[in-house]
């Protein structure tokens, strides 16, 4: 009776696609993390440095075990690089979640593939077309109708979830034009050790708050371990079986599940503007994501 679900998983199209979708749940978790973490005292520069700090830490540990060497230095400096683009992404959007709903905090997120997209047709000559025009739009009009427009007093919140977004676009188009990963595991590793140093040296400017207590320390973790590695391997596992617009189009589950976490086990009350803002946005998400099945990958930088 078995034999059939076992069968279709040893499928390699769909174990990439549960493997996709289990990271995008996972990712989607961190509130709940957080939110513990929280109240045991940290706040968000605090946690992620610890947060980045056991990952990368964990990683490196398996890699030795599994005798994967680091990159080479010119691959080693681009991941660093892009773990400084990804931390900055982390650092707009737990510190938005942290001053506005989290509900907000991820819809203005998830926005980030239409600064990809734009950023894109601006400055890498990428041709435009009616469909992603209409998806820009869309997600335009998604994030004034979670803001509300008037952004009912969560002006920094706002921003700083903005912020997240460039950043991890802007991160993106890095690491798609610039970098050429080897081994991804060991450019992951290498990756979660720029988002840490990234902390490292925010911790120089802010004030840093480490989760106290045991049910902090727990969440923080379970943050590092089920809404970090376990996500970055199966996603790294499975979008290869899947391609690049499959595996972007299945993590738009990733703020659904954020969303709902916000709502039914953090009380959050919600309102339909943020609903329906959401929806665009997942949209703009989905239509950006399956336009990638008609356009070639860009050449490697070769310096």
């Amino acid at each position: 009776m078995l034999s059939a679900p076992l069968a279709a998983f040893n499928n390699a199209y769909t174990r990439g696609f549960v493997l996709v979708l289990l990271a995008a749940f996972c990712y989607g978790l961190q509130p709940l993390f957080a939110l513990y973490a929280y109240a045991g005292g940290a706040n968000p520069v605090g946690l992620l440095l610890v947060r980045f700090l056991i990952a990368a830490a964990v990683l490196l540990l398996l890699l030795r075990l599994r005798g994967i060497g680091l990159p080479n230095w010119r691959l080693t400096r681009q991941n660093l690089l892009l773990g400084v683009g990804y931390g900055l992404a982390a650092l707009g959007y737990y510190s938005a979640s942290h001053s506005t709903s989290v509900s907000l905090a991820v819809i203005l997120m998830y926005s980030f593939p239409a600064f990809v997209t734009a950023l894109s047709i601006l400055y890498l000559g990428e041709r435009t077309s009616p469909l992603k025009l209409l998806s820009l739009l869309l997600a335009l009009c998604g994030v004034l109708l979670a803001t509300g427009l008037n952004f009912h007093g969560d002006l920094e919140g706002v921003l700083w979830a903005l912020f997240a977004a460039f950043s991890y676009g802007a991160s993106i188009i890095y690491g798609t034009h610039r970098v050429r990963h080897v081994q991804p595991l060991a450019s992951a590793v290498v990756v979660l050790l720029g988002c840490a140093m990234t902390f490292a040296v925010a911790a120089l400017y802010w004030d840093v708050q480490l989760p106290s207590g045991e049910q902090a320390w727990s969440a923080t973790l379970g943050l590092a371990l089920f809404a970090t590695i376990l996500p970055v391997a199966a996603f790294l596992a499975g979008s290869p079986n899947i391609g690049s617009s499959t595996a972007a189009t299945l993590s738009t589950l990733e703020p659904v599940v954020a969303v709902t976490i916000a709502v039914m086990l953090i009380g959050e009350p919600v309102s339909t503007g943020v609903l329906g803002g959401g929806a665009l946005v997942v949209l703009a998400a989905i239509l950006l994501a399956r336009q990638g099945d008609h356009q070639s990958p860009e050449p490697a930088d070769k310096e």
